[in-house]
């Protein structure tokens, strides 16, 4: 399933355009790296809810879907936004116990896979439409093209 086809998908639970930009891996062998790549969030997402996706520019695999934006009890959506979400910590790492930064796992993952360049889609869901419905919506239709998940998406 590649990101045209999420992208008709998941049109009638979204507002506005949908936003589309490009982290190369470059920018993480500069001493400020880090910093370009927040910088880069701050500029590009808005802090409201939704969900993500992130797609390697060579071959046009969809690596991850991801969601910012959960309901409350009381009916309102928390305040993790998805820019919070792409700027914040990603939990501990197993080993040093450490948390990693969205930045350093990008990073990495580009690092790790010899990734040049992903695609970030940023897609703000409608107000009545829970972003939690909105990732699975898109995950349950790649997981029954592709027989599995994205690779970055442990479970679903």
């Amino acid at each position: 399933m590649n990101i045209e086809e999420l992208k008709q998908i998941i049109q009638p639970y979204i507002n506005g355009p949908i936003i589309n930009f490009l982290i190369e891996k470059q920018i993480f062998s500069e001493n400020n790296g880090r910093e370009i790549f927040n910088k880069k969030i701050r500029e590009k997402v808005d802090k409201k809810f939704g969900v993500y996706i992130w797609v390697d520019t060579e071959s046009n695999e969809v690596v991850y879907i991801g969601m910012a934006g959960k309901i409350k009890t009381d009916g309102t959506l928390g305040d993790h936004s998805i820019q919070n979400r792409l700027l914040a910590s990603r939990g501990k790492d197993k080993n040093t116990k450490k948390d990693i930064q969205t930045n350093d796992y990008v990073r990495d993952f580009m690092l790790n896979n010899n990734i040049e360049t992903l695609n970030f889609y940023i897609m703000y869901s409608k107000t009545e439409e829970p972003p939690a419905f909105v990732e699975a919506l898109l995950l349950y239709n790649y997981y029954k093209k592709n027989n599995r998940l994205p690779k970055l998406n442990n479970s679903f």
